[in-house]
């Protein structure tokens, strides 16, 4: 309609043939939009959509800062798997037919692609300072380690409480444990868990390089803002902001792991727009690639006090002279507990982590996470039709005060 608006504007008629073939209508129809004007409307959009039903959830979800479209359409393929969702594509046509928008994102500065071989190079860093809350009202402030290869774009979220040096060791540990193999090199920028700056100097720390070594790879460090350096790692970090989308609608720690993962999952399972293959598809290449990790005990001895424990029914192993609680599903598997220096606990099961705990806060011998105690209790009869969040708060008070008295 616009362009026979400005046909009608000069006075000329235009040629209803060109411009059908031009929007692939038929000639009869553009004659008619010229005869009747803007009385014309095109209908389609008016028609029923499958995402009509979760209109209300897309604008409110658009709404939050950061938040994409294409996180709005994982975050509903995740809570409605049954629902016959359409494909992406039509998800962005019935946005932009509803005229539902998400917040603009700044503007970045243009770079030239730079591709990598096969088991070359690994970028990682740290999405920082996150805070999301949960639909009980807990707020949760956390950090996420991404790490990407640079040939097939496989993926690794992490999630961490804090952004040490144990952090970033055990993360890395648990990304190469993933990935089977270590990279040629792996490069960052000046996090702070690598360098200290003083004096105009930059000292880097020797316990990193000292694991880079022992892991067999060579860890290098991107020039000072020039963060297009791991642009890979960078565009991975896009991907994190699918988690957004589920503020409000996760439940604890736990969830906000399991939020986390599923970003990873579908990260590695779609198509990357630059080759065009899932990273799933290359990585089973860039594989063969990567080289063996170095002496896995000497490592774990790195990051921290490391032991492998069965998980019995209490859900609880030990650590650092205390007891820690682990996912219901853990049980009868077997996990590996680490004391970190910096006195956290953290407890992973085939490479993923599935709980963290802070030695420093603990108020007794006995320490349940509170989503991880509500989890074990759910069901059990002789709570009645009391409130389970409450009655596990209030077990877990008396537990506190085991280490008091």
């Amino acid at each position: 309609m616009g362009e026979l608006n400005m046909y009608r504007q000069l006075g000329i008629k235009p040629n209803f043939t060109e411009i059908g073939r031009k929007y692939g209508l038929d000639r009869r129809t553009v004659a008619k939009y010229w005869r009747n004007g803007d009385e014309v409307e095109d209908h389609r959009r008016d028609k029923a959509s499958a995402f009509d039903e979760f209109r209300d959830v897309i604008e409110q979800k658009a709404s939050l800062p950061g938040v994409t479209k294409r996180a709005i359409y994982e975050f509903l393929l995740h809570r409605h798997p049954d629902a016959g969702l359409p494909k992406y594509g039509s998800f962005t046509k019935y946005c932009r037919n509803r005229r539902i928008e998400c917040a603009p994102t700044a503007e970045v500065d243009a770079h030239p692609r730079f591709e990598t071989p096969p088991g070359r190079q690994l970028q990682f860093d740290w999405k920082e300072g996150l805070e999301m809350v949960d639909v009980n009202g807990e707020v949760f402030e956390f950090n996420v380690f991404s790490a990407v290869l640079g040939y097939s774009r496989a993926h690794r979220f992490i999630y961490s409480r804090t952004r040490t040096e144990d952090d970033l060791l055990a993360c890395l540990l648990a990304t190469f444990v993933r990935f089977g193999g270590v990279p040629e090199e792996a490069i960052t920028d000046n996090m702070g868990a690598l360098v200290t700056f003083s004096g105009g100097r930059r000292t880097r720390s020797e316990r990193a390089w000292r694991f880079a070594k022992e892991a067999g790879f060579e860890l290098k460090l991107c020039r000072v803002s020039t963060p297009q350096t791991k642009g890979k790692d960078e565009s991975a970090n896009r991907f994190v902001n699918r988690l957004r989308a589920y503020d409000h609608d996760f439940e604890g720690e736990r969830g906000l792991m399991d939020a986390i993962a599923r970003i990873e999952a579908r990260s590695n399972s779609e198509p990357n727009e630059t080759t065009g293959l899932p990273p799933a598809v290359l990585f089973m290449k860039e594989k063969e690639h990567l080289r063996p990790i170095g002496n896995m005990r000497l490592l774990q001895d790195m990051v921290g006090n490391v032991s492998v424990q069965r998980v019995p029914a209490t859900m609880l192993v030990r650590a650092a002279g205390r007891q820690w609680s682990v996912p219901r599903a853990c049980i009868g598997k077997d996990v590996h507990v680490i004391a970190m220096p910096s006195g956290q606990v953290r407890i992973t099961l085939d490479g993923e982590t599935v709980a963290v705990h802070d030695a420093s806060a603990a108020a007794g011998p006995i320490n349940y996470a509170e989503d991880h105690y509500v989890e074990a209790m759910s069901g059990k009869s002789w709570f009645g039709d009391s409130d389970i969040r409450e009655a596990a708060r209030a077990n877990l008070d008396l537990l506190d005060k085991l280490g008091g008295e």
